[in-house]
């Protein structure tokens, strides 16, 4: 004969199982019906609707209407010739302030750049290269610095944690000094 603690824990998993298969099925149902009802009351609806509107379709008696008289077509409202003249000078000074501020365009020939294997120690002048990178709506700028490194700082302690023995390892400051040769004294 089995365990009674094994048959009891085998009896309380399949019987969580099938409660579990029995709730879904029960879930599964009522989104079904859902559905169902949904699709039916959308039927019954649109049957519903056009009930309507073959009743209000069909014909009646219809009853003289008076004639109406047509109406002159809209016309377009038209510019007078002066505020046409107006707007076409003021596009033309605008299209020539546009070309005014435009920057010129820079082209520059493979000649006129140096060779790509000659040392940069012998390179004097890239003359187009530079306008074109300082050219800012033709107004030349300054040209640009070249970059150079920034000094190293003095040589610090590995760890500069504040405390007494990191300041013995830097040079005494002027006031420092002052103050040393006071207290010696």
């Amino acid at each position: 004969m089995e365990d009674p603690t094994t048959i009891a824990m085998n009896l309380t998993f399949f019987g969580t199982l099938g409660v579990g298969l029995v709730m879904f099925l029960g879930v599964f149902l009522a989104f079904v019906v859902t559905l169902l009802l949904a699709g039916l009351g959308r039927l019954l609806a649109t049957g519903i609707a056009a009930l309507l509107r073959a009743r209000r379709a069909t014909p009646q008696p219809a009853s003289p209407k008076p004639a109406r008289t047509p109406t002159p077509a809209r016309k377009e409202p038209q510019l007078s010739p002066e505020w046409a003249a107006a707007v076409a000078r003021a596009d033309a000074r605008a299209s020539a302030r546009a070309r005014a501020e435009a920057a010129p365009e820079v082209k520059v020939s493979v000649r006129e750049l140096p060779s790509p294997q000659a040392p940069v120690r012998e390179i004097k002048e890239v003359g187009p290269l530079i306008e074109s990178a300082t050219d800012l709506n033709g107004v030349l700028t300054a040209t640009p610095r070249a970059f150079t490194k920034p000094p190293l700082p003095a040589a610090s302690p590995v760890l500069d944690t504040g405390s007494l023995t990191a300041l013995k390892h830097q040079r005494p400051q002027p006031a420092q000094r002052q103050d040393q040769q006071r207290k010696a004294s």
